[in-house]
């Protein structure tokens, strides 16, 4: 009677049913990710929702379903970023004539600027969020980048420091600084991130 009950047990605590809805969730989202252009808009993200589909088919043909399931999730998610980030992207492709036509009227005036000083435990994801100045957050990516190298790594600021802020940028910073939010991933304090260097080159 023991034995079952430990059986018992161990089965209950596994996902024994194929996770079909997962899975077709997950090809679903890759699909219309590809459709959006994600393969040419947003590759890194693309390459690992169809890297993660993959793991939960294998998961799903050796039996291991809550595996299966976990991978077809994640697929899901990451298509789902790779398809926003397509989005935004071809936004700002149609928007490129009309950013043409708007240059040499913009050389003539210059930008203005606002200062922050940092307070403690802030971020620059808090500080873009402030309605004095984005009211964004998913344009940190302008403080980043107007304020390198004093901030090194984003994902590290201290309180005192004097940051300085563009109070108008341009449509085309806008959609950049939003695209780089959208796929920059992970926020690890110590390291600059490689998609960050990739962003203060563009």
């Amino acid at each position: 009677m023991g034995l079952l009950v430990i059986l018992s047990s161990l089965l209950n605590g596994c996902t024994t049913t194929p996770p079909i809805q997962e899975m077709s969730d997950a090809r679903q989202s890759v699909e219309a990710a590809k459709q959006a252009g994600a393969t040419k808009l947003a590759p890194g993200a693309i390459d690992n929702a169809e890297q993660l589909l993959t793991m939960a088919e294998v998961g799903m043909r050796s039996g291991n379903f809550e595996e299966a399931q976990q991978d077809a999730i994640a697929a899901r998610e990451a298509a789902r970023q790779a398809l926003a980030i397509s989005e935004v992207k071809q936004v700002m492709e149609a928007e490129q004539p009309q950013k043409t036509e708007k240059k040499e009227a913009t050389k003539s005036t210059p930008p203005t600027y606002t200062t922050y000083r940092v307070r403690r435990g802030d971020s620059l994801w808090t500080i873009a969020s402030r309605p004095e100045l984005y009211g964004d957050p998913l344009l940190w990516p302008l403080l980043f980048k107007e304020n390198h190298p004093q901030i090194s790594d984003a994902d590290l600021i201290f309180p005192g420091q004097l940051l300085r802020a563009k109070i108008a940028p341009t449509n085309e910073e806008i959609q950049s600084a939003r695209a780089h939010a959208l796929i920059r991933g992970e926020w690890h304090s110590g390291t600059t991130e490689n998609t960050d260097l990739r962003y203060l080159n563009e």
